[in-house]
This record gives C-alpha cells, sequence and structure tokens, in this order.
C-alpha cells in the first residue's frame, strides 16, 4: 500500500476532522455544516484516493474497492446535503438522502479500515518469507564472490512521515560527518547493505534530523522505529548500547516527572521551602545517577565504538569544547585507545585551549 507523505498525511488528517465537525454543526446551522462536510470530504476522500495499491493480493483488491466505494458514497452525501441546504431538487427527492449514503459509506469504511492493515501484515510475511527463502539461496554466491565484510540492516517502522522518504546512515570522524549508505522507505520497509572495513558507530538521518544511532557491524542487524521506540537488535554491541539509551531514557522521565511531583506537594500542602527542598535534593539525585551512568559507561566500552560514540554525544550538549570534572574523570579511567581515538583527542586539544583561554582572560 502506498503510505501518503507529510502533507498528504495532514490534510488527510484534517480533512477527517472537518468531515466529522461539519457533520455536528450542520444541526446547528446547516449552511456552514455544509460548507465544512464538503471540504472535508473532498480532502479526506482525495487522499485516501492518492494511497493506492500496487499489489497482486486479491483480497486487498477487492478490499481497496470497496474503500473507493466508500468515498464515492461520502462524496455522493456531500452533493446530496448540499443540494438540501441549496434547495437544487425537489424537496421529497433530496430530505436527508445524505444521511443514507453517509451511513453506507462509513459502514464500509470501518470494514475496510479493520481488514485492510491485517491483510498487509499477512501479505509482508509472506514477502518476507520469500525474501529469505532468495537469501538463502544467494548467500553461498554472495559469500564466495565477497572478501570484504558485509553488513545488513533490516527495519521496519510505522511512523508514516518516514514512508517514501530517504533515510542515510552518516559516520562521524574527528570533525564532520559523512554518508555511508542510503535507502528509500518502501512499505514501512528499511534496507541498508553494503561492504564493510571495520565495526563503526553511525547514526540514521532523515535529511537533518536525528532518529537513532546503531553500532554497524558484520551479520544482520534489525531496526525499529516506531512513533514512541527506537530499538536496533541482532549483534551485542547494538544489545548493550541499547540496554543503556533505555536506562538513561527511564532517567530523563523522572527528571521530567519532577514536575509531578511539585504539584502533588503543593496539593499535599508541603510549605515552599520543604518543598524546594525535596525537589532539589531529588533532581540532584537524578543528575548525579545520570553523569554516572554515562561516565560508568564509556569507560566500560572505552576500548570498543561504543565508548567515543556516546562521548560524542555527550559532548554534543556543550556550546563549546570544555573540561569539567566528568570529561576529566573519563579521561582518567579511559583506556588508551579511546584517548587516541580521532574524535575524541580532536575535542581534548579544543577543550583545553579554550580553558586556556578562559584563564587568562580571568
Amino acid at each position: 500500500m502506498k503510505e501518503l507523505n507529510k502533507v498528504q498525511n495532514i490534510i488527510f488528517r484534517i480533512g477527517g476532522v472537518l468531515f466529522l465537525v461539519g457533520v455536528c454543526a450542520y444541526l446547528y446551522n446547516p449552511f456552514w455544516g455544509m460548507v465544512m462536510y464538503t471540504l472535508g470530504v473532498l480532502m479526506y476522500t482525495t487522499m485516501q484516493m492518492l494511497a493506492r495499491y500496487d499489489g497482486s493480493s486479491i483480497t486487498l483488491l477487492r478490499l481497496r474497492r470497496q474503500q473507493l466505494f466508500s468515498d464515492l458514497c461520502f462524496l455522493l452525501s456531500a452533493a446530496a446535503m448540499m443540494a438540501q441546504v441549496l434547495r437544487f431538487m425537489p424537496e421529497w427527492l433530496m430530505v436527508n438522502s445524505w444521511i443514507m449514503l453517509l451511513v453506507v459509506g462509513c459502514v464500509m469504511q470501518v470494514y475496510t479500515a479493520f481488514r485492510i492493515p491485517s491483510e498487509l501484515e499477512k501479505e509482508s510475511k509472506r514477502n518476507s518469507g520469500k525474501d529469505a527463502l532468495l537469501l538463502l539461496l544467494i548467500l553461498p554466491f554472495a559469500a564466495s564472490s565477497c572478501a570484504t565484510q558485509q553488513y545488513n540492516v533490516n527495519g521496519t517502522t510505522n511512523v508514516s512521515m518516514l514512508e517514501g522518504n530517504k533515510l542515510y546512515l552518516k559516520s562521524f570522524s574527528a570533525t564532520q560527518m559523512s554518508n555511508l549508505d542510503s535507502c528509500i522507505v518502501q512499505h514501512g520497509r528499511i534496507t541498508f547493505c553494503g561492504a564493510l572495513d571495520s565495526t563503526q558507530m553511525v547514526i540514521v538521518f532523515m535529511d537533518n534530523e536525528v532518529e537513532m544511532p546503531m553500532v554497524l557491524e558484520e551479520g544482520f542487524i534489525n531496526l525499529t522505529i516506531d512513533e514512541y521506540m527506537r530499538n536496533v537488535t541482532g549483534s551485542p554491541l547494538n544489545d548493550t548500547l541499547y540496554n543503556f539509551i533505555r536506562t538513561k531514557n527511564k532517567l530523563d522521565n523522572e527528571m521530567e516527572g519532577l514536575m509531578t511531583l511539585e504539584s502533588k506537594l503543593i496539593m499535599d500542602g508541603v510549605d515552599p521551602i520543604s518543598r524546594d527542598r525535596i525537589l532539589y535534593q531529588e533532581s540532584q539525585r537524578l543528575i548525579a545517577e545520570n553523569d554516572k551512568l554515562i561516565t560508568s559507561f564509556i569507560v566500560r566500552n572505552s576500548d570498543n565504538v561504543l565508548g567515543p560514540g556516546v562521548f560524542m554525544f555527550l559532548t554534543s550538549a556543550f556550546p563549546f569544547p570544555q573540561l569539567n570534572p566528568q570529561i576529566e574523570e573519563i579521561m582518567f579511567r579511559a583506556k588508551p585507545a579511546f584517548k587516541n581515538h580521532p574524535y575524541v583527542k580532536s575535542y581534548i586539544e579544543a577543550a583545553k585551549q579554550n580553558m586556556d583561554k578562559i584563564h587568562m582572560g580571568e
């Protein structure tokens, strides 16, 4: 099923809202209700017609025809409502005929809304089975003809704004990001593959927006991008990275929950001085846990790509390269491979120069 792009999806949603608002408004002001309903129907049905199905499943083709029939019912209901409000036709012929058409369209729309996603999922599983069989047939020839390591990233997404857009894998060096690979999201599927010189940490981008980090290494890697979750599995380093990210997200959520704690303390009648003390102690605890989590993770992984990768994310939050107790502890405890990493080495040199300038200014 061809997904709508970001603009089309917005038009589709706005049309659906106007659709419903128009029906309600008709009860109080038939003319303006008719205007909103007609506009909403045109936006909704036009965008739904653009989301065509290009496959060969007989069931999905039938469901798609039923969906288009419901769109036709909506368009006819808008025409009937307009005829009733503006009195284009004899009253006995058009009285509330739009309601009957609307009901028929809604029944068909609800039915297809449940069936189509279910059938698409079945079709996707069948295609995955065919892809797996094809891969088994090709793999021996590919292995014998290629001496370099290969990475294979297969992913899925239900984020509609990604459909039809290009995702990029970008790696970072001491001073800049560089494009490593790209793919177009089709039917919610993401695929990256290519030659790999060495294991490296990369970032998935859409345009200039960061989607998620991952470790690129030999083998088969599974990637998931959902509305509320990002995850990568299939290799030890990615499992380690995303266990860390989940723990970090939990601490971030607790930090955001301090506002809820403040509201609770106010409702419980805690005096302002005690309330500020409790909030301060809790925030300091969370900050200390967060710093400890990041520091220990970088130090434990200072001999692989995760250490420098997370160090880059940590320091990118600073307005300029600088040294602080956390950075100094990391550099003291980290292994030599980490200290000699191009990004780390470049950052520390720039940070020392900045610190010297600050001390000279004093």
